[in-house]
């Protein structure tokens, strides 16, 4: 690593983990995954984020993600527990508030919202109702502020668009005040304008290369500033291998000081946040040859 950087004198760098919540063979089975998420909290990862799918075109295979999580909350103390990314437009944005206020209480606070608009047509027309781009980002929005308002008023009626709430009371409310964190996973232009508004965290995916982040960090920040929230966002990153059921061209054993070499470049960029995704097949080798040898450096 460059010995021009020292991490300890600019910031922290956080780091949690990615995990696809697909059983195996393509992934991990639940057993394995919840192994993953002890050991992490065990060697100081800061939070364990969960994909959030109920099929896609790559595999059919998935764990519903928010029971998942709730799991995951009963059996570790002082790990984040996130969602990457929960699509708005999937489900009944008031049902969601709910589920997820009731998740924070039982995890006494450590819930992380990400949100997105939603990308597979064929999970949304198989589970919920597919629209065209400009349909569901509008949803997104507009879910999301029937879903603030839930989270922090007590008595909600909503008239939108697309969604409606009468006299709705959500008790009780959750730990993290005014409300979980909303993390946005998301390149485009009109989403990064709602993630300046809306937005604790943005979180784009492990196809970011560093460049499109510095550039899409930019453009973050210069929105943020409008709405005086520039310091209110943490730059996260899916930092790691893509991988789908096809992992044959892989490696599974990725040399360390590629991963290094990696996260340094995003930080670079602007990332102070990396959620590393690694290999199914191997993630808990990784992981632990990652904690030995890659993050004291940082």
């Amino acid at each position: 690593m460059s010995d021009q950087l020292n991490y300890h004198e600019v910031f922290i760098m956080k780091f949690g983990l990615c995990i696809t919540a697909a059983p195996a063979p393509d992934f991990l089975d639940y057993t394995e995954i919840i192994k993953i998420a002890k050991k992490a909290e065990e060697w100081g990862y800061d939070s364990i984020f969960l994909t959030d799918h109920y099929m896609t075109p790559n595999y059919n295979a998935t764990y519903a993600v928010l029971p998942f999580l709730s799991y995951l909350a009963a059996i570790t103390s002082k790990m984040k527990l996130g969602t990457v990314v929960t699509p708005i437009p999937f489900r009944s944005p008031s049902m969601l508030a709910k589920m997820i206020s009731t998740m924070d209480v039982l995890s006494n606070g450590r819930i992380i919202l990400g949100v997105g608009a939603g990308w597979s047509k064929s999970e949304f027309e198989a589970y919920s109702k597919w629209d065209e781009d400009r349909i569901r980002v509008k949803k997104t929005k507009e879910g999301l502020k029937l879903m603030l308002k839930l989270w922090t008023e007590e008595k909600v009626n909503f008239s939108g668009d697309y969604y409606e709430a009468k006299g709705a009371v959500l008790q009780p409310k959750s730990i993290q005040k005014p409300h979980p964190p909303i993390w946005f996973g998301t390149l485009g232009k009109y989403m990064l304008k709602l993630t300046a508004r809306y937005g604790d965290g943005w979180l784009p995916w492990c196809t970011t290369t560093p460049k499109q982040y510095e550039e899409k960090a930019k453009t973050l920040r210069s929105e943020a500033k409008k709405w005086g929230r520039q310091d209110k966002i943490t730059y996260a990153c899916v930092i790691g291998q893509l991988t789908t059921a096809k992992l044959g061209h892989f490696e599974r054993h990725p040399p360390v000081i590629r991963w290094a070499e990696t996260i340094e470049k995003y930080i670079k960029a602007g990332c102070e946040y990396a959620l590393l995704y690694f290999h199914p097949y191997e993630y808990l080798t990784l992981l632990k040859q990652f904690t030995d040898e890659v993050l004291p450096s940082f």
